[in-house]
């Protein structure tokens, strides 16, 4: 799996970020790949691009007197079919966080729930979600993967967690994806990288090719 993190940069925000994701449709991979967008982008992306797209975040609350948060109920509507939880730019609290992921089941949305520690992620393990991340804060948007520094921890962690295993930080290339692979993960979390690169359609494909044959 392939998670391509919009977070809310130029390029990547409002009709840009249908320009961004457009070649999405075309690709033909059995290696699936999601962006994960911002709220006020999510209606859009799905009926202009007809693809699967996550939201960014979600806050802790009920869907009533909560003006300005989004709700979960929200971005079921909006037409995202899961969720980026406690990323290291919007961390919450263990209690929002077990709040958060209620809130997603009750709507039907599928979870990622980002650890930025080894200790943290095996104790998320415990929690009834569909896929769990590790990320080193200290390496995103880095020239330095975390594949490069923590691959012991990687494989460590792929081997004990009942969850699948994605891991971002610094994932920048094919050799990345590879590395991780080998380390038993099931994908990777890209943003910056992804957003701010050349060519942005050549970097996806190199990382699909860098997945098994399909």
């Amino acid at each position: 799996m392939i998670f391509l993190n919009l977070k809310t940069y130029k390029e990547a925000t409002g009709k840009r970020a249908i320009k961004l994701l457009s070649f999405l449709k075309k690709i033909k991979s059995k290696i699936k790949i999601i962006p994960i967008a911002q709220a006020t982008d999510i209606y859009r992306i799905k009926k202009e691009l007809g693809i699967e797209v996550w939201a960014q975040h979600l806050d802790p609350i009920d869907e009533g007197r909560a003006t300005g948060y989004i709700s979960a109920f929200s971005l079921k509507q909006a037409g995202a079919s899961g969720v980026l939880i406690n990323h290291s730019e919007h961390k919450l609290e263990k209690k929002a966080i077990i709040f958060v992921i209620k809130k997603a089941k009750e709507n039907s949305l599928k979870t990622l729930l980002v650890g930025h520690t080894k200790e943290m992620v095996l104790n998320f393990d415990k929690l009834p979600i569909d896929f769990l991340a590790y990320e080193d804060e200290r390496l995103i948007a880095t020239e330095t993967s975390i594949l490069e520094t923590q691959a012991s921890i990687i494989k460590d962690l792929a081997q004990k967690l009942k969850h699948p295993l994605i891991v971002g930080a610094g994932i920048k290339s094919g050799e990345d994806v590879k590395n991780a692979l080998l380390c038993g993960v099931k994908g990777v979390l890209i943003a910056s990288h992804f957003v701010k690169a050349k060519s942005p359609k050549k970097m996806v494909k190199e990382l699909i090719s860098s997945f098994s044959p399909q």
